[in-house]
């Protein structure tokens, strides 16, 4: 009789050969449930994972948020999304000030509360590379903890200027020509970016780590390419379809979705043992640490 082992994550390992060979990247691989879904105490099912919850949805979060900063993973992520897909979709100028303020009170009030949590940076879908920048320099957000959003349709040279800055983490999101998910255009432009990162990395000598890649709401790609970690709401969407299975019906779909973007995963990369996942975590102990020691003097 064959046994299951499934680890406290909720992922088995993998056991065999699959065509997800041909897709391996050597690097971890983070995959991260969208909120909200219900039942809302199915939620402990998925107790150690990787969460987003935005700000568009907020008010359907009800008590989810806190489940989620007290369920996920020390070793995982809270994705704090600023609600720009919805925005784009229901033509919502995310540029309004009463927005910017809102958004990034709320943002920071989860990051006050949660240590895993990463704030996304106020963007505008189809805006100008100069309006996107100008959200970014003038977000209140702390850079340590915040994700701008690299846009597919702006060029390559904004995404490296990106990668230069001072931000641990970089968001891809389809936009423009690239809007629609998983078609040839959108493959090869997410070839064509990872491509320059590469390059810029290898001709700098050493002088730049690329940062973390996330992709924002295209979970069913990340086995094919070299993101650190991506997003969905599908679980949450569709999980109610197995509830009829009974027991943890949410974790065995879930653990389906991260099967297969773990069969495409390995050790941690280069720039992920260099730019530690939480790394703002070691910082402010070292802060602590050194501040500590002024105190106290020689």
């Amino acid at each position: 009789m064959r046994t299951s082992r499934i680890d406290s994550a909720g992922r088995a390992p993998r056991t065999r050969t699959t065509t997800l060979d041909l897709f391996r990247h050597d690097m971890r691989k983070l995959t991260v449930y969208g909120l909200p879904l219900n039942p809302l105490s199915a939620l402990d099912q998925l107790a150690g994972a990787s969460f987003c919850v935005s700000y568009g949805t907020r008010d359907k979060l009800n008590g989810q948020l806190d489940d989620a900063i007290r369920l996920v993973g020390e070793d995982q992520i809270l994705i704090v999304d600023n609600g720009a897909f919805g925005m784009h979709r229901r033509g919502v100028d995310a540029r309004d000030e009463a927005y910017l303020e809102d958004y990034e009170r709320w943002a920071q009030a989860i990051l006050d509360r949660c240590p895993q949590a990463i704030a996304v940076i106020p963007d505008v879908i189809e805006g100008a590379e100069a309006e996107n920048w100008d959200l970014i320099m003038t977000t209140l957000l702390d850079y340590e903890r915040a994700m701008p959003i690299s846009h597919m349709h702006e060029s390559i040279d904004t995404l490296i200027h990106l990668c230069e800055s001072p931000f641990n983490y970089v968001g891809f999101g389809s936009s423009g020509e690239f809007w629609k998910v998983g078609t040839g255009k959108w493959a090869r432009r997410i070839d064509e970016a990872f491509a320059a990162i590469d390059r810029w990395e290898r001709e700098s000598e050493g002088a730049y780590i690329r940062p973390r890649i996330h992709m924002m709401r295209a979970q069913s790609k990340a086995h094919l390419f070299p993101f650190d970690s991506s997003d969905s709401c599908n679980v949450a969407i569709n999980h109610n379809r197995y509830r009829g299975e009974g027991g943890d019906w949410l974790r065995r779909r879930a653990l389906f979705v991260d099967e297969r973007i773990q069969g495409s995963a390995g050790p941690e990369a280069e720039h992920q043992v260099k730019r530690p996942l939480l790394e703002h975590l070691e910082t402010a102990r070292w802060r602590a640490s050194f501040w500590e020691g002024v105190r106290r003097g020689p």
